[in-house]
């Protein structure tokens, strides 16, 4: 008898004080009845005792039920795989006429190459999983739905041991709590076979057009045998070089130049003139090439507001000076600035000269604080009478993102300000303006006056 939580089994040191609660009475007429429904509800409680503690009645079994588990990746060699069929065919002609197998082939994934069966011989095997990792604990796990009840089970491993993917501790842990036993068969491989294999490649994630860069290639061998180290761009070879494996850790160095703008992915390559398994020799690197720093001009054209306020070109010495150092510089009005994440992760910088807020939308602030916020671009903002405090940056987005506050504190230099605002609230202002009414867009404007003021200014409103 076999108990999943014993410590329920505690239950039974208060079983005396139930029976000497209910004892019956010495002066009852019927005692026989009282001592009969004592001894009823003492064997609930007993019961009920076995249950919470979960009471196992374990019977020896005389079938036997045996999954083998064949390890079909990748890293396994035709002879070793000759060497698994051979110990599971010699395992099934040997079991009893009592006795089940199952039979289960895995690398990336898992499939059944035969079901449970008491069939003394072993079809040849034809089931192919996906060699390019090994998942024991997915076999595991599908091991354990092909058991029958009733009989005694086995899982039988036969691997290398090299698994990949998956959490075959906690599988394993699985089987054990269901009450599978775990054999493992090691396939052996000859200690006279060569390999060599590429374990790391490092390329930098972003570099500029025309910059000469490295890769580092990290390879292993447990031989020492010449190789040919090979990387390829796009399908074409952009070096090749012969070097000569040590036995253990080999590191490599390859110097390539970044010619065009492009997200570059570069495929090393180890061909060793001696080699077990070619497919671990071959890694990946992914590089973005960027052209030269780009920089971002917003600044007015020379031309006339609408309220007749001029509106110079400030940016042509500017942009002469960032010329002068390689830079590629385009210029735009603050109403052609991009409102988007896309276009402007195309600058390195943007540079603000002299713009007033109101050509600037909230969208364009919101995006502006973006782009330096989470894509790490750069922002200049070059004053002027139109930029800044008196160009209504308080209070917007990018009063946030500059490391300057638009508000004058000290009231000394700041007079304080008394402001009577009246607000038309005849008929006239229900008339619809876009999506809103003339009414709403007056409260609208007195909100922003109010959120304009210091704690020292005075305001009034007069609705007429």
């Amino acid at each position: 008898m076999n108990f999943t939580t014993p410590l329920a089994l505690l239950f039974l040191l208060v079983l005396p004080y139930f029976v000497w609660l209910g004892r019956p009475r010495k002066t009852a007429v019927r005692r026989w009845r009282e001592w009969t429904s004592l001894a009823i509800r003492v064997v609930i409680l007993i019961l009920l005792t076995l249950s919470l503690a979960g009471t196992q009645l374990v019977r020896a079994a005389d079938e036997l039920a045996v999954v083998f588990l064949v390890d079909a990746s990748d890293s396994i060699s035709p002879d070793q795989a000759t060497q698994a069929e051979e110990f599971v065919r010699a395992a099934v002609e040997t079991m009893t006429p009592a006795d089940q197998t199952a039979v289960i082939l895995f690398g990336a994934n898992a499939l059944v190459e035969r079901p449970m069966s008491g069939l003394a011989e072993l079809a040849p095997v034809t089931t192919v999983p996906q060699r390019l990792h090994t998942d024991l604990a997915e076999a595991i796990r599908l091991g354990l739905a092909l058991f029958p009840t009733g009989s005694a089970r086995r899982l039988v491993i036969l691997s290398d041991g090299a698994a990949t993917i998956g959490d075959t501790q906690k599988a394993a842990q699985l089987a054990a709590a269901t009450g599978v036993e775990i054999s493992y068969v090691p396939l052996s491989r000859s200690s006279g076979d060569a390999e060599a294999l590429l374990t790391n490649v490092n390329a930098p994630t972003r570099i500029v057009q025309g910059d000469t860069f490295r890769i580092e290639v990290t390879a292993e061998s447990n031989a020492d045998t010449p190789a040919t180290l090979r990387v390829l761009a796009g399908g074409s070879i952009v070096y090749e070089e012969g070097v000569q494996l040590r036995r253990g850790v080999n590191n490599y160095a390859v110097r390539l130049r970044a010619t065009e703008q492009e997200f570059a992915r570069y495929r090393v390559q180890l061909t060793p003139i001696d080699d077990t398994f070619y497919q671990n020799n071959e890694l990946a690197a992914f590089t973005e090439i960027v052209g030269p720093p780009r920089v971002l001009l917003v600044a007015n054209d020379g031309t006339i507001a609408d309220d007749g306020t001029p509106l110079p070109d400030e940016s042509p010495q500017i942009r002469l000076a960032l010329e002068a150092t390689g830079l590629q510089v385009d210029r735009i009005r603050p109403s052609d600035l991009p409102a988007g994440l896309a276009e402007l992760s195309n600058y390195a910088t943007v540079v603000l000269i002299n713009v007033n807020a109101k050509n600037l939308s909230p969208r364009k602030m919101d995006v502006l604080q973006s782009y330096v916020r989470d894509l790490g671009g750069g922002l200049v903002v070059v004053g002027g009478p139109t930029s800044y405090g008196m160009g209504g940056y308080f209070g917007t987005t990018l009063e946030e993102t500059l490391p300057v506050e638009m508000q004058i504190k000290d009231q000394e230099r700041f007079p304080s300000v008394s402001m009577v605002i009246v607000i038309d609230r005849s008929g006239s202002m229900g008339v619809q303006e876009g999506s809103l009414t003339k009414i709403q867009l007056a409260a609208e404007g007195a909100v922003r006056v109010v959120e304009l003021l210091n704690d020292f200014d005075e305001i009034t409103v007069i609705p007429v």
